[in-house]
């Protein structure tokens, strides 16, 4: 009994172990921070002109239409007014396919016929077939 038992453990072990456990990483990897700016000082002077640009649109893209006629004017204004009206242009198109789309999604359910209805349809169908029978008898 007791040599049944080891033989089983020693069986259950073993085929545990056989699939093994994936070891742990020997490091962590870090996320890189890719919106992150080059300090100043390390910027050429292409790469400062870009980012004090960034930081101009930045402000400027924030603005309500009356701040802007105020506050621009030159290519600032002109740049904010294509980006507004591009950005408007989209936001009117993405409500009409917001619109299609609860269309497509709520199909309007047809009320169901009353008893008399069917009975009403039902004649009326005899009715027209009765008359079409008379129209071709006659001719």
């Amino acid at each position: 009994m007791k040599l049944v038992t080891a033989v089983v453990v020693a069986s259950a072990l073993s085929g545990a172990s056989a699939f093994g456990v994936a070891p742990a990483p020997a490091h962590v990897r870090t996320t890189t921070s890719l919106p992150a700016r080059i300090a100043e000082s390390e910027m050429t002077p292409e790469q400062l002109e870009i980012a004090q640009l960034a930081d101009r649109w930045a402000e400027i893209r924030l603005y309500s239409d009356e701040e802007a006629q105020e506050k621009l004017s030159g290519e600032e204004l002109e740049a904010y007014t294509r980006y507004h009206t591009k950005i408007k242009e989209d936001i009117e198109k993405m409500k009409t396919i917001a619109e299609m789309m609860v269309k497509s999604v709520e199909i309007p359910q047809v009320a169901k016929k009353s008893k008399t209805q069917k009975k009403k349809d039902a004649w009326a169908r005899k009715q027209a077939l009765e008359a079409a029978k008379a129209a071709a008898a006659a001719n």
